[in-house]
């Protein structure tokens, strides 16, 4: 039996932070001078989370990062030293236990045993049970708007058979391949199975919603995270605190302040002034001027976070290849690595990961801008007019609204007439849900980083992260055939996952353009970033050192 156990996690220095009274810290607003000490870590950002239930919606910064500390898995993988000028980051492939105390593998590699920690405690001072994992797994798989189900085949695709409660602190997850093992880890690592306090969503069930989604979407306090969300003033600021019982110990920074500033140049100045400690989705210009001033930091990432734009095929004018082809064309790539994001962007060749076991990069290329054979190409399809759509952008996402426009003047010259639509992060993610844009511009990634859970995440036949409602005979067979191989991380299955990605690159359903770096700024004073695949920050292991 393979047992791994808990390592204790390195800690960087930590210096405490003195709290204040919640109506202190909104009437103090931003009237203090970088040398004093602040009455609170604050964090500006551009939005709230638009729902505390990720069974409700799973998409959007805000709300990753208000799973990402609230909310705890059974394992974890281990943070990593950054390696040259890389910030710290996650080892994507090894796994270290978090809720669980330890976790066990069977010989044969189909069950997962995991031994829950009793010294685990959800922020309502509840410890982690087995049925607390059941209960979470079960409302991930039946809640009807989960991504989950579709983000989890064929690795676990039915709790009640392959999820057991062996004790009140045992639990036993099966598979039916052993291949399907580090994909499994994988997810349990990450954000779709944080596990909840079911005593206290049990208490606000009813008859029609036995897992309280409804109660959860506006109430907060079920997790077993680092953090409880403790005030929350909707459209203005969104208070966390400590959880004394978390897992690893009580994070030395007790009360965080998460502010809405909703102009990028304003929360970067809030930087600048050291009124906020950290400011995110910052333009990138704005980004790179705080660093070389010495006004704040900024980091360099293996990342994983992409600038894209989902195609709708189902209706006119994307449903037509040789148009999705045409646009992928008409896009001034480098003007955008250039103007736009000032070098911190680079070109997609592959949406996964080269530094994986097993990679096969053959015959795969970053598309490229050619606005001669964008239009040779639509006029050989028959389009004697400019092909008109609508581009729509998340308006609190200040970069995509830049890169918007230039790719609207740049595809004029290639046969499109493309209209900029900037809306609310709220109408953002509703027109995403309902797949209703024919074209939106996002940065988004894949949380889990093995390769066929990268290459499902937005093409599962039926799934609400399918944005471009996009299906194809080719890609879905190279999937079964590099799942059929078993391990995904050997060459053998490297090359099914190749295949599917130059079908991606054929067809167009979504044109990649550039793997994007975090675009926060952070203050001088702050330590312990460390990056992770869901591109959110753990305040758990922030620092700050005092003057």
């Amino acid at each position: 039996m393979m047992s791994p156990t808990r390592r204790t996690p390195a800690r960087l220095r930590r210096f405490a932070v003195a709290g204040v009274a919640l109506t202190a810290l909104v009437l103090a607003g931003c009237g203090s001078s970088a040398s004093e000490q602040p009455s609170a870590f604050v964090i500006v950002t551009a939005a709230q989370p638009p729902s505390f239930s990720y069974e409700t919606s799973a998409t959007g910064y805000e709300a990753g990062e208000f799973w990402a500390n609230t909310g705890a898995t059974l394992i974890r993988n281990p943070y990593a030293a950054g390696e040259g000028e890389m910030s710290a980051s996650q080892d994507l492939f090894s796994f270290e236990p978090l809720l669980a105390e330890r976790y066990e593998v069977s010989d044969d590699r189909l069950t997962y045993t995991f031994y829950l920690d009793p010294d685990a405690m959800s922020v309502a001072g509840n410890p982690v049970t087995a049925e607390d994992v059941l209960f979470s797994i079960k409302r991930k798989f039946e809640t009807p708007t989960s991504v989950v189900p579709f983000v989890s085949a064929p690795a676990l695709t039915d709790p009640d058979t392959q999820v057991s409660v062996i004790d009140e602190s045992t639990v036993s997850i099966t598979i039916s391949d052993p291949g399907y093992g580090f994909t499994l880890l994988s997810m349990l690592a990450n954000q779709p199975y944080n596990i909840y306090d079911s005593t206290v969503l049990i208490e606000h069930a009813t008859e029609d919603d036995p897992y309280a989604v409804t109660w959860s979407e506006t109430n907060a306090s079920y997790g077993f995270g680092a953090y409880e969300l403790t005030d929350y003033t909707p459209g203005e600021q969104m208070v966390y605190t400590a959880n004394p019982g978390y897992v690893l110990g009580e994070p030395d920074i007790t009360t965080i302040v998460q502010r809405v500033v909703p102009d990028a140049g304003q929360r970067a100045n809030l930087v600048r002034s050291g009124d906020a400690q950290i400011a995110t989705q910052l333009r990138p210009a704005d980004q790179i001027d705080l660093a070389d001033s010495g006004a704040a930091q900024i980091f360099t990432v293996p990342t994983n976070a992409f600038v894209y734009i989902p195609l709708l095929t189902t209706a006119a004018p994307f449903d037509d290849p040789e148009v999705r082809r045409a646009f992928s064309l008409a896009i001034p790539y480098g003007d955008i690595i250039d103007d736009v994001y000032r070098g911190r962007l680079d070109p997609v060749d592959s949406i996964l990961s080269d530094a994986a076991p097993g990679f096969d990069g053959e015959g795969l290329a970053a598309p490229e801008h050619d606005p001669v054979e964008a239009q040779e190409i639509l006029d050989a399809a028959g389009y004697t007019e400019p092909v008109e759509f609508t581009l729509t952008v998340n308006s609190a996402v200040p970069d995509l609204e830049e890169t918007a426009v230039l790719i609207q003047s740049a595809a004029a010259d290639a046969g499109f007439s493309v209209t900029v639509d900037s809306v609310s992060s709220a109408v953002f993610q509703e027109g995403l849900a309902s797949k209703s844009f024919q074209a939106s511009m996002g940065r988004d990634y894949a949380i889990v980083q093995s390769p066929p859970y990268v290459l499902s995440l937005f093409y599962t036949p039926g799934s609400p992260l399918n944005w471009p409602n996009w299906e194809d005979a080719a890609f879905s067979d190279a999937l079964a055939a590099g799942n059929a191989v078993g391990d995904p991380l050997t060459p053998e299955a490297g090359q099914w996952w190749n295949e599917a990605q130059r079908v991606l690159q054929t067809e167009l359903p979504t044109v990649y353009v550039g793997y994007v770096q975090p675009l926060n700024a952070f203050g001088t004073d702050v330590g312990g970033y460390v990056f992770r695949t869901d591109n959110v920050i753990d305040y758990s292991q922030l620092t700050l050192e005092s003057e």
